[in-house]
């Protein structure tokens, strides 16, 4: 049985992605958050990041006087 430590360190080798400092997520470091923007995709299914930092899936509305979004970012997709 794999103790913790060695879990983190087989999805930092096997997946190739690091863990965050608290070593609760695996993070990429080639994909980053969009800030909120006039370009920023509106009524389609996104990945948005609100002011308290807790991310969801949903879609993007751009009502005035309403800022909970700060970024934004594509979903993922498989490879063929």
């Amino acid at each position: 049985m794999d103790t913790k430590d060695e879990e983190f360190k087989r999805i930092e080798r096997e997946i190739k992605y690091k863990l965050d400092s608290t070593m609760s997520a695996v993070v990429a470091d080639d994909y980053y958050w969009i800030p909120i923007d006039k370009n920023t995709p509106k009524y389609m299914k996104v990945l948005l990041l609100g002011r308290s930092g807790v991310a969801t899936m949903g879609h993007y509305e751009n009502h005035p006087g309403t800022q909970f979004w700060t970024h934004w970012a594509p979903l993922p997709r498989k490879q063929p």
